[in-house]
């Protein structure tokens, strides 16, 4: 038996039930705050591999659910061929870099005895104090991994949660989109399916082109560090890539590590001067970014943002200090998103109230 019906809601009514249900909302967010995260990952996870699903799909001839199986199993065998290549290079170049740090640290004491312009312009630089600060750093550092070791269950169960989580995400995504597409009043679906593909085209776009671009620029730069004979190129080729989530600012913090090492240490394929050899290396990063910023980006993430850098700067930092790395991350699509809700609840405010047509001829009459 279904419910009796019920007279309509006035329109304070609906107001304040609306009110409340976004308070309601943003509290429940704030409880979850701790697991947000994890929740988003496994959002942004279904929602990349969801074409390669619905492609997989098609060809095959195959149940939903079969293909998002057959997907996950062969991402988690990659990701496992992945760390089990590169993750003991990364940890080798790494502690290499460490036990090279007091040979950087003398070169760098040397260099700045024999710049006395410094001193002229009374810049004191105690690379002792220096050296200290970047042994303590390392040794936290180094003293921490064990403790990542013993602590890696928790690692392990919340990259397992965020896979099971998006796998039933993907698994369900139609059934979802129906739903929420089915809560939307008729009369507002029009407008519901052109927000909801925009959204998609500015998501969609920029998710995979930001993890497009991040793979090639950590292998141009690897590559092009490998031939010019910079120790460490794995790793300072990981650090470009991962680095690329930081706009504007990203690039020129990875080079910096580059920089310093080409510079102190030199070239181990060439016989070129440090001090020439670094800005030999220099030269390549801003070849690299050159190349990212007038091929690579148009053709990888075209206009799907479309905000000016100093926007997407200021909403990093707010990302920031929000959610962190993934704050980051996400502010640029976060921003635009917000951008376009913000001109349709702006046009809906400013376009002339329609009169209903039974009200008009009423009128006339």
């Amino acid at each position: 038996m279904g419910m009796e019906p019920t007279a309509p809601w006035s329109a304070d009514t609906r107001r304040w039930v609306l009110i409340g249900l976004v308070v309601l909302a943003a509290l429940v967010l704030y409880w979850i705050r701790e697991t947000l995260s994890v929740l988003v990952l496994a959002l942004i996870l279904a929602y990349l591999l969801n074409p390669l699903v619905v492609l997989f799909q098609r060809r095959a001839r195959i149940s939903r659910l079969l293909a998002v199986g057959l997907i996950y199993l062969a991402l988690i065998a990659l990701l496992i061929a992945l760390a089990g290549t590169f993750a003991p290079m990364v940890v080798r170049q790494f502690l290499s870099l460490v036990a090279d740090l007091d040979q950087i640290l003398a070169r760098l004491d040397a260099a700045l005895q024999q710049m006395p312009i410094l001193s002229t312009l009374g810049i004191h630089v105690d690379v002792t104090t220096i050296a200290n600060q970047l042994r303590a750093e390392m040794s936290t550092i180094v003293a921490f991994v064990p403790r990542v070791l013993i602590g890696a269950a928790s690692g392990v169960f919340r990259t397992v949660l965020i896979l099971v989580l998006s796998f039933y995400l993907l698994k369900d995504a139609e059934m979802i989109g129906r739903g929420i597409e089915n809560t939307v009043p008729e009369a507002y679906r029009d407008e519901f399916r052109r927000i909801k593909s925009e959204f998609g085209n500015i998501w969609s776009s920029f998710l995979r082109g930001q993890i497009v671009l991040a793979i090639i620029i950590g292998t141009v730069t690897t590559l092009v560090l490998t031939v010019l004979g910079v120790r460490n190129a794995l790793l300072l080729g990981l650090l470009a890539g991962l680095l690329e989530v930081v706009p504007n600012l990203g690039p020129i913090i990875a080079a910096i590590p580059a920089v310093l090492i080409a510079f102190f240490q030199g070239s181990a394929n060439w016989g070129i001067e440090n001090a020439t050899f670094a800005l030999v290396v220099i030269l390549a990063y801003v070849l690299i970014q050159q190349l990212e910023n007038h091929l690579i980006v148009p053709s990888v993430l075209g206009s799907s943002v479309n905000l000016p850098p100093v926007v997407i700067l200021f909403g990093a930092l707010a990302g920031a200090s929000l959610a962190g790395v993934l704050g980051i991350f996400l502010a640029a699509p976060v921003l635009a998103t917000a951008r376009l809700i913000g001109r349709f609840l702006f046009q809906k405010l400013l376009e002339p109230e329609q009169v209903p047509a039974a009200t008009a001829h009423a009128e006339n009459e």
